[in-house]
């Protein structure tokens, strides 16, 4: 019985990577058309990071994914805050190079399946 709950485990797991990859992808598609109409990357970032946010409890519950230990607030402040705040900045830099580089997600993936053919 343990090996079928660890194995569902891995497969919820599994699926969330999965999901977390194209909602990743689909973010910066979204993103590169939101940026050529509305031209702030700081705000894109603020709300594309707080929909994650608030969407990731309920998907988490829905898959039952156990919650997380309480941290000590060393932990908390030393370790989980400069994550937070690098990811912040990096999702900006992000959003910045997806705004001013000139070039389609179209052009990508045809880019990307040509590669894949050879």
């Amino acid at each position: 019985m343990a090996l079928d709950t660890s194995r569902r485990e891995a497969l919820v797991v599994v699926g969330l990577c999965l999901a977390w990859y194209a909602a990743s992808s689909a973010s910066n598609v979204v993103g590169k058309l939101v940026l050529t109409d509305f031209p702030y990357p700081v705000t894109v970032t603020m709300v594309q990071l707080l929909s994650i946010v608030l969407l990731s409890a309920p998907a988490f519950a829905l898959c039952g994914v156990r919650r997380q230990t309480d941290f000590p607030r060393r932990y908390y402040w030393r370790t989980l805050v400069p994550l937070a705040f690098a990811k912040f900045l990096t999702t900006i830099c992000s959003q910045v190079s997806i705004w001013k580089v000139p070039i389609s997600y179209a052009h990508t993936g045809e880019l990307i399946y040509r590669l894949a053919l050879r």
